[in-house]
């Protein structure tokens, strides 16, 4: 029997270990009733023996729990009948005078684990079944005392044991489906002992802190958390000691390092003794309900502050129009906040203008009778007997019903801005006349949607209402068809921000007449942020009819000044004609006499005849040029040889520079450039610079008379032509006037030449200007473009 007691004392402490295993909150929750039924057991055997036995059993348990924690229920069950088995053959096959069967416990403990009452049950009576079976195989004859009183013992063992285990499963199941409610709350629910130390942590506290259960276990709440009291930890500890329960608002953090504001529920739990044991805590998130209740109080504060600076005088009426002022911008008004002694028609009545008053009660009795939002414009005196403009405004309050239950209204001081009016309106209507006088609108335009602003000039150089809305549609309507692509082309650099926009076009009337428009506009930024071109449109058609008269006369001018100086050249033109006519004369005797001969030498004939051919070719040329220049017709653009033209040109004055005895030096640039330009005109202007640069040279002696004529590249886009002489050189003080329209050094001289040359070269896109060089003389030179074979 002490065997046998040890053993049973052995498997006791086994069973209490593995029930630990099976579910530490169940198992927890019924620590008392387990230790009863232990002790209920270990009172069938002797102290002594149970006390050697026990710490055996444990160091036993302790491998076993190390190496199978919670084996799944298809392997307790397979255990289970394995050992069962073992157990059955062992009792019923071997003569061991001890309880064998004892054993069977083991087998519904493992049974147990699996959480089945049924099969709980089932094997209880299964394990009695072949305790018995056992019994009767071991001893068929008779079954002695001691193996009757053993099996009894098996079987009281197998009972109680089943017994515990269902009642623990009971316990368990409902542990757990507490445990579950009390996981589906949304509170935090937390326990943890006297020091600390956290013996409970519900799904709340996972969610709400962060830190699983099996993390924040055994751990120092407060520590954990880093628990921020309102007041010292102590004070609260105390006062929880005290009453037995504490409430209010502690900081904590999360475990990722978020503080939250939490409202938190202690209650203490005392044993039979009263002693303290643990601290169940209930806790809530509050920090979005603190932050609304910090911002409420925020926007209250910032409400008063705005209440005393808004820039006017806010006020309150009940619903039959009693006035009560509200802020501090009253006293300059004699007026106090909170003042009820002045309300109504007499607060109205001590400070609206006379001249105001009618007008201003008559629209707020009518707002009053009307529930329609109040608004009005008023002259109001202040302490100082001043009268300051203020724009009256108010909004009534309803409540659900739709009642008026309150006025509220502000009073601004618009006294600049009324002043700013009234100058704005002077400013406009100048600003109107002055346009419609220069004939100038303005255009403003908004980027990126493209909103216009029109000026009235501006409607009325388009020929629109002014009520229409200005658009880029309206524009094009009113362009003249051959002018739209450049309009279009100047509407897209202004969608691609370019910074200045000059375009000059033609709008065609709704009755047929056209007018010429020149738009200048260039992009600044508002402070909004926004992009906006301001422009203004010019009315230039009166401009152009001048200018178009002004050209006409340039060009019959210059034809007149070609005449004149055609005249001037009649020598040099006789010697050119001349020349190639007796060329002419001299091969046609030639010719002849080669013909008259016994035997015709044809071939010297043939030879003869084509030189006069060659000479009336040159002779046509010259009359031709000659008739170019005497002409009067406009000028044509086309592409032109500039040595060539340079060349044509020294030819009709050839003659003319050697009877004044001038020396000519020709520099050309190779290749030959080419420029884009009207041949006589430019011819002209050659013409003009080599006549003078000869006429300069007139009065020279003792030294060479030399004309340089040079043709080289300015730059990539620009030819350079130059004509210096050797005369006496540009006084300083003519070097500013030598372009303009009659001035001259010469007395015979008309002084339209020079001035002429600066108006063609310029309209070919050139520049002209003289410069006295240190050798001396006069140098006369202009730039013209290059011509880069795209159409012009």
């Amino acid at each position: 029997m002490p065997g046998t007691a040890g053993l049973l004392a052995g498997f006791m402490a086994m069973l209490y270990i593995a029930l630990l295993t099976e579910s530490d909150a169940g198992i927890r929750g019924n620590v008392s009733a387990l230790n009863s039924t232990i002790s209920c057991h270990a009172a069938l055997v002797p102290t002594a023996q149970c006390r050697r036995a026990l710490p055996v059993a444990v160091k036993v348990q302790r491998r076993a729990f190390e190496q199978v924690r919670r084996p799944d229920a298809r392997a307790l069950r397979i255990l289970a009948a394995a050992l069962a088995s073992a157990v059955f053959f062992a009792d019923a096959l071997t003569s061991l005078h001890i309880a064998i069967s004892v054993l069977y416990v083991v087998v519904i403990l493992l049974v147990a684990f699996t959480g089945s009452r049924r099969a709980t049950h089932s094997s209880a009576w299964t394990c009695a079944a072949l305790t018995l079976a056992a019994l009767a195989i071991a001893h068929p004859h008779g079954v002695p005392g001691g193996a009757a009183a053993r099996s009894a013992m098996s079987l009281v063992a197998i009972a109680v044991t089943s017994f515990i285990a269902i009642r623990h499963q009971a316990s368990t199941a409902h542990l757990i489906e507490q445990i579950h409610l009390l996981n589906l709350t949304h509170d935090a629910i937390v326990v943890y002992d006297m020091n600390d130390r956290i013996a409970f942590w519900n799904q709340g506290a996972e969610k709400l802190y962060g830190w699983p259960a099996h993390r924040a276990l055994r751990q120092p709440i407060h520590e954990l958390t880093r628990t921020r009291f309102p007041a010292a930890a102590d004070e609260v500890r105390a006062a929880l000691l005290q009453a037995g329960r504490w409430d209010g608002e502690l900081e904590r953090t999360r475990d990722d390092g978020t503080v939250v504001t939490i409202a938190s529920r202690l209650a203490l739990l005392r044993d039979e003794r009263g002693k303290p044991r643990a601290v169940l805590a209930t806790d809530n998130d509050i920090t979005l309900r603190k932050n609304l209740q910090m911002e409420l109080q925020r926007k209250q504060d910032e409400m008063s502050a705005m209440l005393e600076a808004i820039p006017g005088m806010i006020w309150a009426s009940t619903h039959d129009g009693e006035i009560e002022p509200m802020n501090r911008r009253w006293d300059a008004f004699d007026i106090a906040p909170g003042d009820a002694t002045r309300k109504d028609r007499s607060l109205w009545r001590t400070l609206v203008h006379p001249h105001d008053l009618p007008r201003l009660e008559n629209d707020w009795r009518s707002a009053v009778a009307t529930g329609a939002p109040f608004e009005g414009t008023a002259r109001l005196r202040r302490k100082d007997g001043l009268y300051r403009w203020m724009h009256i405004c108010a909004e009534p309050l309803r409540n659900i019903d739709g009642a008026i239950v309150r006025w509220y209204g502000v009073n601004t001081d618009i006294e600049e801005r009324k002043r700013a009016e009234e100058a704005l309106e002077r400013s406009e209507a100048f600003l109107a006349d002055g346009q419609r006088l220069s004939h100038t609108g303005s255009i403003a335009m908004k980027l990126p949607d493209g909103e216009m602003l029109w000026s009235h000039e501006a409607y009325r150089i388009f020929g629109y209402a002014a009520n229409v809305v200005p658009s880029m549609d309206l524009i094009l309507a009113r362009t003249h068809p051959d002018d739209i692509a450049l309009v279009r082309q100047s509407y897209r650099q202004i969608l691609a921000e370019a910074p200045f926009i000059d375009i000059e076009h033609r709008l065609l009337m709704p009755d047929r007449s056209v007018k010429h428009v020149h738009y200048v506009a260039h992009l600044s930024a508002r402070q909004s942020g926004r992009f906006e071109y301001v422009g203004a449109l010019m009315d230039v058609t009166h401009a152009k009819h001048t200018e178009e008269a002004l050209t006409r006369s340039m060009t019959e001018l210059a034809h007149v000044t070609r005449v004149t100086m055609l005249g001037e050249l009649t020598a040099s033109i006789a010697h050119e004609v001349s020349q190639p006519i007796a060329a002419i004369v001299t091969c046609g005797h030639a010719a002849l006499r080669w013909l008259d001969r016994p035997q015709p030498d044809l071939a010297e004939a043939r030879e003869a005849i084509d030189k006069a051919i060659r000479s009336a070719k040159r002779a046509s040329d010259i009359v031709w040029r000659i008739r170019s220049m005497a002409q009067k017709r406009g000028p044509a653009h086309v592409p032109l040889d500039l040595n060539a033209l340079v060349d044509e040109s020294i030819e009709l004055v050839l003659h003319e520079l050697h009877d004044h005895g001038v020396e000519l030096e020709i520099e050309y640039m190779s290749p030959a450039p080419h420029i884009i330009g009207d041949r006589v005109q430019l011819q002209q202007v050659l013409i003009n610079l080599m006549m003078n640069g000869a006429q300069a040279m007139a009065a020279v002696t003792g030294r060479a008379k030399r004309l340089w004529v040079a043709t080289r590249m300015a730059d990539a886009q620009y030819v350079h032509v130059i004509v210096k002489d050797a005369g006496t050189g540009i006084k300083a003080e003519h070097a500013g006037q030598l372009f303009e329209a009659f001035f001259t050094t010469r007395s015979e001289g008309m002084g339209i030449g020079l001035s002429i040359c600066r108006s063609i070269v310029e309209a070919h896109g050139g520049r002209i200007w003289a410069e006295s060089p240190p050798e001396g003389g006069a140098a006369l030179q202009f730039t013209l473009p290059v011509y880069d074979g795209r159409p012009q």
